[in-house]
């Protein structure tokens, strides 16, 4: 296996990238010419016009039945892209593997030219009919194509500039395409890559949602590039064999066979065995395969599943592999039929450096506190916590603000009293809280609210358990977690505390940081999306105003949030409009943009498309029926706000 060393100096860098860039041209270039030359052959004339195939209604509703598993991951990347390359008279588009177009999205401008009436769902856009354009040389070469301007076959298409990437399953076969299309001159470099990057996007998952019952393991020789589409995947069995490779696994593997089944380590040099435990603990390991190469490798979340279930014992038996979904389309769309596993998503440095530490001191019996703000996910924490060392065991959570000086004994200990919990060998019979903690995890949810005589008697607890660790080499509870509102150090400072109480719980700390520092805000949010609906994307505009904002709610008002935009939601993209439509503006308080402020017409223009996106709560396509404009100059006089 062969890797790139990226640390190259600034001329030899250069060299190389301008050597690739000219190779990437040249193969380009002659691909045009046998384009050409095909086009010809099929009795085409470039000053003609295309022949405007397009396949029946019948056909088209066949297509897109045939096509139902792949455009459900294809529409969100769509929606997503569309917003990525806005500007003037530009489109994108799905093609199957056919080349027959299932979906567009254009602006008013391009759905009102000649080539917006030609993309249209069922046109079919191969070489034989439309010669030389961007989605046929794609399906003909297999591999992502610009198509710009006069290097169209027909001079009618020489005012655009189209961008495709093909889309290729598991098993390398092409399923379809995604093109990007805008008038020649508004050409830009980057739009392939964003075409590109849509495709892999779907291609990973349809890889993790092939693979659902496999372990999904990333790896790439920069650790920076694992969370990437770059990275290498692995689907893994519970035996470590490898069920599946995406296309760049097979690319940094060239010369391992993966055409048949081998096991990890007929690839790496580590035994899987010796690895899968830290892979599972969210570890980033470095490795080498049997070539000599080094990678650095982690534990992927699936994206149909998004947590990986690290017991290989439970794991199950079922064929790892569907090519096919094993599940109707219906049963996938409806909410109710499918399970959302919930992922604990603790990707700041600080506060993973944090759970690091608690997991150690968990380990070795100390109890852990987690300081955080009301809706900073306390609980959460402890239960996340809880599961990656106890996930078989119990987790009882006590809500310290209900124990009262009257009712402690009874909810801690039960009807039975203490007896039955100190001397669980007697004939009482005890089903308490406490009770229930046996061999698993006890979370004290708020300790501040602990009564002092709930506190005498908790410490009476956790000396027990400490004296079960000495006396008979094992834990009568776990695990102890508790949490506070307050820092460890106003706990002690406060009368209502007892200190040898807080003297028990002192062990490992973690605390929670506002919701609003965190550095992985924008993986939160994308989590705490997909829990309520997974059929819903943010655009990246809208986590960027997501991000911007204060939360003194932290993270429950941030789901509190994204229930209300969802509820309001049109599509599957969640955009930016729609959260900053939030915010109330007095009419009269509007003012045009500094480009319209100069003309009286276009300053009367743009305070009512102000005043429209306000009425109908930010919902830009709602403006755009109403005033006839199009969603792009609608944009334009919000962003300048």
């Amino acid at each position: 296996m062969t890797l790139f060393n990226g640390n190259l100096g600034g001329d030899q860098g250069d060299q190389l990238a301008q050597t690739a860039l000219g190779t990437e041209i040249e193969i380009s270039q002659a691909s045009l010419a046998d384009s050409w030359k095909r086009s010809s052959s099929f009795g085409l004339d470039p000053n003609g016009k295309p022949v405007d195939a397009v396949i029946s209604e019948t056909e088209l509703y066949q297509s897109n039945q045939k096509n139902e598993y792949i455009t459900q991951f294809v529409m969100p990347e769509l929606e997503l892209l569309y917003n990525q390359i806005a500007g003037t008279n530009f489109m994108v588009a799905y093609a199957d593997s056919e080349g027959v177009v299932i979906n567009a999205l254009r602006d008013e401008d391009f759905k009102n030219s000649d080539a917006g009436k030609a993309v249209i769902p069922g046109s079919i856009w191969t070489e034989q009919y439309r010669g030389t354009n961007a989605l046929g040389l794609c399906l003909h070469t297999g591999s992502s194509q610009i198509v710009a301007g006069r290097e169209h076959f027909f001079h009618r298409l020489g005012n655009l500039s189209c961008f495709a990437a093909p889309i290729y399953n598991p098993n390398n076969e092409i399923v379809g395409m995604i093109d990007a299309t805008s008038d020649a001159s508004s050409r830009q470099h980057h739009t392939l890559a964003l075409v590109k990057l849509a495709c892999k996007n779907v291609e990973n998952r349809l890889f993790t949602d092939a693979f659902e019952h496999s372990l999904i393991i990333s790896f790439h020789a920069r650790h920076e590039y694992l969370g990437t589409t770059s990275a290498a995947l692995l689907a893994i069995d519970e035996h470590g064999f490898i069920d599946g490779a995406n296309t760049n696994a097979k690319m940094m593997l060239n010369g391992l066979n993966l055409s048949h089944k081998r096991h990890f380590g007929d690839i790496f040099s580590i035994p899987f065995s010796n690895i899968i435990t830290r892979l599972s603990s969210n570890e980033i390991i470095r490795i080498h395969d049997v070539m000599g190469s080094a990678v650095f490798m982690a534990m992927k979340e699936s994206t149909t599943k998004r947590i990986v279930d690290i017991d290989l014992q439970n794991r199950s038996k079922a064929p790892n592999i569907k090519l096919l979904p094993q599940v109707s389309q219906a049963d996938k769309k409806d909410p109710e039929n499918v399970k959302i596993k919930r992922s604990y998503i603790a990707e700041d440095a600080g506060l993973k450096r944090h759970l690091l530490m608690a997991k150690n001191a968990l380990k070795y019996d100390l109890p852990v506190f987690i300081e955080g703000a009301r809706g900073s996910g306390k609980k959460a924490t402890a239960t996340e916590l809880h599961r990656l060392l106890f996930c078989e065991q119990p987790f009882v959570e006590i809500k310290c603000n209900l124990l009262t000086a009257e009712n402690y004994d009874e909810m801690l200990f039960g009807e039975a009293g203490r007896l039955a919990y100190f001397q669980p060998s007697s004939s009482i019979f005890s089903a308490s809280l406490l009770d229930k903690a046996r061999n698993g995890s006890l979370f004290l949810n708020g300790i501040e609210a602990l009564p002092i005589v709930a506190q005498k008697a908790l410490i009476q607890v956790l000396e027990e358990r400490q004296e079960a660790q000495i006396d008979q080499g094992k834990t009568e509870i776990s695990a102890v977690f508790s949490s506070s509102r307050l820092s460890f150090t106003e706990l002690k400072a406060s009368e209502d505390l007892d200190p040898v109480f807080l003297e028990a719980l002192q062990g490992s700390q973690v605390v929670l940081p506002h919701l609003s520092q965190r550095l992985d805000f924008r993986l939160l949010a994308t989590e705490l999306l997909y829990q309520v609906s997974p059929s819903h994307k943010f655009s990246k505009s809208a986590l960027d105003a997501l991000q911007k904002r204060d939360w003194p709610g932290q993270v429950k008002q941030l789901k509190r949030t994204i229930q209300m935009l969802l509820a309001n939601a049109e599509g599957p993209i969640i955009r930016a409009e729609a959260i900053s439509g939030g915010t109330q503006h007095k009419s009269e308080e509007l003012t045009p943009c500094v480009a319209c402020s100069n003309s009286p017409v276009r300053k009367e223009s743009c305070v009512l498309i102000k005043k429209t996106w306000l009425e109908t709560g930010g919902n830009v396509s709602l403006v755009s029926r109403r005033l006839g404009v199009s969603r792009t100059t609608i944009y334009k006089h919000l962003s300048s706000e």
